[in-house]
C-alpha cells in the first residue's frame, strides 16, 4: 500500500528549473468517408481512427479554439466519472471507494485455503487500485479546476482517503498474510513474475512504515505520514519572495531599455517586481554590477516563512526514518531505487561534477575576458554576471555576424510550430516507433474542468484503443503554468470475477469511472486489443482497464493574440510538450496486469528515461520535418533554418551548457545532504539550518561564490516531490543520451523514425513500466555482454556516470 505514497504527479524537473512553483470509441471508417466530401463537421462527429483525418483533426481542434465542441449529450461527471456530477460526488466516490476497500481488506485478512492465498497480489494490487482513482484523481483536480467547491471538495476526498491510505500501511494483518502466503511454495509457484514483483514491492513497502513496530509507533508513522503530506504540499504552493519589489534609481538602470524603465518609474524611483520579466531583462543589461547583485538576491532569497515550512519537512522526514529503522531519510528512499544507496548516489554527481567543472571553467574563461574589458580589476565571475555578460557576449557576436537577431529567429521558429502542427507530429511519430495515434475526441457535458481541454483517445495500428488523455494546454488566469503528466487511472488487468461481482452487486464495473476494458488473448505486458463494455466477457481472455491521462500545460492562448494566428511555440515550448509526451507514452504502453507496476509507476530514478529521450526527438531534423509547416503558407521548415537552430543551440551549449549542468548537480547533492544525518542529528534541538547547509554545498562544489544572504532552496519545489531522489533526472539524462547513441544512432539517416528501433525501445523499456528491473531492461536495450548492467550497484552507477550527460542546452531558444 504504501506504492501508492509513491503517486507523484510527473511534474518535471526540467520544466520546473525556475522552481515556481467512456467509452471505448467503436472502429470503423465513417472519418475517411466524412473528410472525402470535405465535411469536417461529419469527420468531427463520426470520427474513427484513420491517419488522413486524424491529422486533420488534431489541427483543427488545437489550432482552431472555435472548431472544439462539447457534446449535447449530458450525465458525464469529470473525465465520465459517474459520481462526480456535482462537488458533493466526490465525497461519495471516496465513501464508495472505501466501502470496496474494506471488503478487499477483509478478504485477504480471512483468507486461509491455498487458492484464497494465491489470490493476494491481485487483491492487495485492486485495493491499490481503488485507493489511487480517488487520490489521483482528487489531488488532480483540487489543483486545476477553477470552480472554488469544485477543488475544495477534491481536497477534502484526497485528505480522506490518504489519511485511509496510511492506516492501510500499518495494518499488520495484511502484511503477515501477504509473508505468509510468500512462504508457502504451493502458493509462490503459481504466482507470474508481476505477481511475485509486486508482493515483494509491497512486503517492502510495508516494512518502511514501520509494520513490524509496535501499536504506538504504527500510529505515530500514520500521523508523521499525514504531516508530511500537508507540510510537502504548503511548501509547494506557499513559496514566496522576502521581498517582492525592490526600488532603484534611474542612474542605477544605465543600460535598461528605456521604455522598460519608464513603465516601472514612479516619480524619481523605479518599483521592480521581484522574479518579473522586469527583472530578468534588467539582470541581463544593467550596467551598474550593485544594481544586477541587489536583483540576484532578491530573487533568490525566500521569505522565514518559506523556509521554516522546508525544515518542518526535512525534521518530519528524519524522524520518519528514524522511527522505521533508517539512518536517514535518503536511506529510506533510494533501497527500492536503482542507485540502491545514497554512497552510489553521491559517487555519480560528485564524478558528474569533478568533469562538469572543468567544462564550467572553459566557459567562464571568455566571460571574465570580456568583464576585464568592462572592469579592468576584475579577477573572478559573481553570479550576477553570468547572463550580463552572456548577453554583452551575444551583442559583440552579432555585430561581427549576420544581423539576423535571436528574437527574429523566434519570431520565425515559432511560425512553423503552431501547437496543432506539433501535436500532429507527435502522434504521427508515435505511429512510426511504437504503431499507435492520437484521435480527437468530443466530449461530454460535465466531462472536462475547463472548455479548452481536449480529449485524445489513442488508437493502435489495429484501430483498437488503448488510453485516453486529457489535454490542458493553454494559459489562463489562475492556472499554474508548471507542465505536469497525471495519470488518473492506471491500465490495470480486470478479471471475469471482478465483473461478475459488480453485477451481482448493481455496481458500474469501475466504481463510477467509465466501462474501460480491452479484451486480448494473452496477458503479456504488450498485449492490446479494441475497446469493450460488455459484462459478458468471454472465458481465457484477458481485460484491461485503460489508461486515463491528463496532460498540463501553458502555452499561448491563441485568443489573447491580435489576428487569427493559433498558438505558435517556441522551439523550448515544442520541446516541453515532448517531454511530457514521453511520459505520457510510457503511460500508454506501459501495460501490466498489475496497476502498481504500471506506466510511470517504476523506480523514480528510472522514470525521466522516457521523456528526457523524448527531447532528442524534438530537435531532429527529420522529426521536424515531417511536421513543421508554416502555418499560414503550408511551407515545410527551411533546411537554413533547421541548420541555424542546430547552430544556436550548439552555440548556447558552449556557452553555459556545463553552467546550467553545474546547477542541477549542485541541487542534487543539496537534496541529498538534506536528507542524510544531518536533519536526524538536528532532532535533539528541532532545529535545523537549511540555508547554512545550502551555502556549504555551494561554496564546496560550486564555480562561482554564492552570497551567503541568499535562501534559493526555499524555492527548490522539487525537494517535496523527488526527496532524495532529484539525482534523476541527470542520471536518466545519462542513459537517455547513450539510448539516442546506440538504439537511435544519433539521428542518423532517418534513424529517429526508425520502427525497429522504436519497437526495441518499446519491447525492453516502455512496455514493462515498473514490472521488470530497469538495470534489466538497459542490460536487455544496450549491454555489451559483460553483464555489468544487469549486475545493478555502485559499478553500474559509474557505467552510466561514465556515458555523461552531455551540454545542456536549457534555455537555449
Amino acid at each position: 500500500m504504501h506504492r501508492l505514497l509513491r503517486r507523484q504527479p510527473w511534474t518535471c524537473t526540467r520544466c520546473l528549473r525556475q522552481q515556481q512553483r467512456h467509452r471505448s470509441t467503436a472502429t470503423g471508417t465513417a472519418a475517411a468517408a466524412a473528410v472525402a466530401d470535405n465535411s469536417f463537421e461529419s469527420a468531427y462527429l463520426h470520427a474513427a481512427p484513420a491517419r488522413n483525418s486524424d491529422n486533420a483533426l488534431l489541427r483543427e481542434v488545437f489550432n482552431n479554439k472555435g472548431t472544439w465542441r462539447t457534446s449535447e449529450k449530458t450525465g458525464s461527471g469529470l473525465i465520465g466519472n459517474n459520481h462526480l456530477t456535482t462537488p458533493r460526488g466526490f465525497q461519495k466516490f471516496a465513501e464508495t471507494s472505501v466501502a470496496q476497500c474494506k471488503r478487499l481488506v477483509e478478504r485477504t485478512l480471512a483468507a486461509s485455503t491455498v487458492e484464497q492465498y494465491k489470490a493476494i497480489p491481485k487483491d492487495l494490487d485492486r485495493l491499490s487500485d481503488l485507493l489511487c482513482r480517488v487520490i489521483d484523481l482528487s489531488d488532480f483536480i483540487r489543483s486545476i479546476h477553477p470552480d472554488a467547491a469544485v477543488a475544495a471538495a477534491a481536497s477534502a476526498s484526497y485528505s480522506l482517503m490518504f489519511q485511509y491510505m496510511n492506516e492501510l500501511n500499518t495494518t499488520t494483518g495484511l502484511n503477515q498474510q501477504l509473508k505468509k502466503a510468500w512462504d508457502m511454495p504451493e502458493v509462490l509457484s503459481h504466482w507470474n513474475e508481476e505477481e511475485k514483483m509486486v508482493a515483494q514491492l509491497l512486503m517492502k513497502d510495508f516494512a518502511k512504515s514501520g509494520i513490524d513496530l509496535p501499536e504506538k509507533q504504527r500510529q505515530q508513522f500514520v500521523s508523521l505520514s499525514n504531516e508530511i503530506a500537508q507540510v510537502g504540499t504548503d511548501f509547494v504552493n506557499q513559496m514566496d519572495h522576502a521581498r517582492t519589489r525592490i526600488t532603484l534609481s534611474l542612474k542605477q538602470l544605465d543600460g535598461v531599455d528605456p521604455t522598460l524603465v519608464q513603465g516601472l518609474k514612479s516619480w524619481e524611483r523605479v518599483q521592480i517586481p521581484v522574479y518579473s520579466t522586469a527583472s530578468k531583462a534588467i539582470l541581463n543589461s544593467a550596467n551598474n554590477p550593485t544594481t544586477r547583485e541587489a536583483l540576484y538576491v532578491a530573487e533568490r532569497t525566500a521569505s522565514k516563512q518559506t523556509i521554516a515550512r522546508l525544515e518542518k519537512l526535512l525534521l518530519r522526514r528524519a524522524e520518519l526514518a528514524k522511527l522505521t529503522g533508517y539512518d536517514n531519510y535518503a536511506q529510506m528512499t533510494l533501497a527500492d531505487k536503482m542507485s540502491k544507496t545514497p554512497a552510489a548516489v553521491s559517487n555519480f554527481l560528485e564524478s558528474l561534477n569533478s568533469n562538469n567543472t572543468v567544462q564550467v571553467r572553459k566557459e567562464l574563461a571568455p566571460l571574465l575576458e570580456l568583464k576585464r574589458n568592462i572592469d579592468h580589476g576584475a579577477t573572478t565571475i559573481n553570479p550576477w554576471d553570468h547572463s550580463y555578460l552572456l548577453a554583452k557576449l551575444a551583442q559583440v557576436e552579432a555585430a561581427a555576424g549576420p544581423r539576423t537577431s535571436k528574437s527574429r529567429l523566434r519570431e520565425n521558429v515559432s511560425n512553423y510550430f503552431a501547437l496543432g502542427h506539433v501535436m500532429q507530429g507527435l502522434s504521427n511519430l508515435f505511429e512510426s516507433l511504437y504503431g499507435v495515434r492520437l484521435v480527437p475526441k468530443e466530449t461530454r457535458q460535465g466531462e472536462v474542468w475547463h472548455p479548452e481541454v481536449r480529449r485524445l483517445d489513442v488508437y493502435t495500428d489495429k484501430q483498437e484503443h488503448i488510453a485516453t488523455m486529457y489535454c490542458d494546454l493553454f494559459s489562463r488566469p489562475g492556472k499554474l503554468p508548471n507542465p505536469a503528466h497525471f495519470t488518473l487511472l492506471c491500465s490495470r488487468e480486470i478479471s471475469n470475477e471482478e465483473v461478475r461481482e459488480c453485477q451481482e452487486r448493481g455496481e458500474a464495473l469501475n466504481n463510477g469511472l467509465p466501462t474501460l476494458v480491452a479484451p486480448s488473448s494473452t496477458s503479456s505486458p504488450s498485449s492490446t486489443s479494441g475497446g469493450s463494455n460488455s459484462g459478458d466477457l468471454a472465458d481465457g481472455q484477458a481485460y484491461y482497464q485503460i489508461p486515463i491521462i491528463a496532460l498540463v500545460c501553458g502555452f499561448p492562448d491563441p485568443s489573447t493574440t491580435v489576428g487569427p494566428a493559433p498558438s505558435l511555440l517556441s522551439l523550448h515550448s515544442v520541446t516541453t510538450l515532448f517531454h511530457e509526451m514521453g511520459h505520457a507514452i510510457h503511460s500508454i504502453l506501459g501495460r501490466t496486469s498489475m496497476q502498481g507496476i504500471s506506466g510511470t509507476r517504476c523506480a523514480t530514478d528510472f522514470a525521466e528515461l522516457p521523456s528526457v529521450l523524448m527531447e532528442y526527438f524534438a530537435t531532429d531534423p527529420a522529426v521536424l520535418k515531417s511536421f513543421a509547416r508554416h502555418w499560414q503558407t503550408d511551407e515545410v521548415i527551411p533546411d537554413e533554418l533547421l541548420a541555424t537552430l542546430a547552430h544556436e543551440r550548439t552555440k548556447q551549449a558552449e556557452r553555459s551548457g556545463a553552467w546550467n549542468n553545474e546547477a542541477q548537480i549542485l541541487m542534487s547533492i543539496l537534496d541529498q545532504v538534506y536528507h542524510s544525518n544531518g536533519p536526524v542529528e538536528a532532532l535533539r534541538t528541532g532545529r535545523y539550518n537549511s540555508t547554512a547547509v545550502y551555502h556549504d554545498v555551494w561554496d564546496k562544489y560550486g564555480s562561482v561564490p554564492e552570497p551567503h544572504q541568499t535562501a534559493w532552496q526555499g524555492f527548490f519545489g522539487h525537494l517535496y516531490g523527488y526527496g532524495a531522489s532529484y539525482y534523476s533526472y541527470l542520471f536518466d539524462r545519462a542513459i537517455a543520451r547513450q539510448v539516442w547513441r546506440a538504439v537511435f544512432r544519433d539521428g542518423q539517416d532517418a534513424a529517429a523514425l526508425d520502427r525497429a528501433a522504436g519497437e526495441r525501445f518499446k519491447h525492453e523499456v516502455l512496455r514493462w513500466g515498473g514490472g521488470r528491473d530497469p538495470w534489466l531492461c538497459l542490460e536487455g536495450l544496450m549491454g555489451d555482454g559483460r553483464g555489468v548492467l544487469a549486475e545493478g550497484g555502485e559499478e553500474a552507477m559509474l557505467e552510466v556516470g561514465r556515458w555523461g550527460v552531455g551540454a545542456s542546452s536549457e534555455g537555449a531558444m
